[in-house]
């Protein structure tokens, strides 16, 4: 994987041309205005309803080039204790070539990413995707972070959803624990699908979520008791 240090330099001596000649193609586009109306519009948040989703990318530097390549979501109704059917996975077409690892991490072939949505189009159809829920991903503070950070970078108004942390969640149930992804699903119990496939996290993450409010004893509560517990406890890190 390429040095921080290069990746800063070649975004500031080339890949920053590129992505501005790009980016300039596209803002005249329909999705590009749809979103510049969405965007400004206050989500609601939820504590019966979750989007928990995740994001592949190309690296951990949205700012200085990094991308999406993949988004995988599943809904959980916190109330019932359960995965709902709906399911959100799109595959990303970046402005730039994908490096060889990061295809073999993901199982993504370069057929499969150049017929991918833009991220405009993607990122238009995940909100709406999650439109009414609250967010969850693990953690919450890179997957938002990237979403927001490309945002920005496309000038467009601020996305601020609510959001809830399934790292700090699981770190409030196991203390002493390990609170990375796999081991928690080695921890629990959890039926492993391939890593690295946006659905395939998302939906390992939400029988996650779901067993760590199990053991806070809120999956059978009222909206009401599940927001004062999840308050109480500063699992909502909200809208930053």
């Amino acid at each position: 994987m390429p040095s921080i240090g290069y990746k800063l330099l070649r975004y500031v001596l080339f890949d920053r041309r590129k992505w501005k000649k790009k980016m300039r193609k596209e803002v005249d586009s329909p999705v590009y205005k749809r979103l510049q109306e969405k965007l400004p519009q206050h989500q609601s948040e939820s504590l019966r309803y979750f989007t928990v989703f995740d994001l592949e990318t190309t690296g951990f530097y949205p700012a200085i080039g990094d991308e999406v390549i993949s988004i995988g979501a599943v809904k959980i109704d916190l109330v019932e204790g359960r995965i709902l059917d709906e399911s959100f996975y799109r595959i990303v077409r970046p402005f730039n070539k994908v490096p060889r690892f990061v295809r073999q991490l993901t199982g993504l072939s370069i057929g499969e990413i150049r017929a991918g949505w833009s991220f405009l189009e993607a990122l238009e159809e995940f909100i709406s995707f999650s439109e009414g829920t609250t967010l969850i991903a693990h953690p919450v503070k890179f997957d938002v972070y990237v979403l927001q950070a490309l945002v920005q970078k496309w000038d467009l108004p601020d996305y601020l959803p609510p959001y809830l942390d399934s790292e700090a969640l699981a770190k409030e149930v196991f203390p002493s624990g390990n609170p990375q992804l796999d081991s928690l699903i080695r921890r629990l119990n959890i039926e492993r699908h391939e890593r690295h496939h946006a659905l395939n996290d998302a939906k390992m993450t939400a029988e996650l979520c779901l067993k760590l409010f199990n053991k806070l004893d809120v999956e059978n509560s009222l909206d009401e008791e599940i927001m004062q517990r999840i308050q109480r406890e500063n699992l909502v890190f909200g809208r930053k």
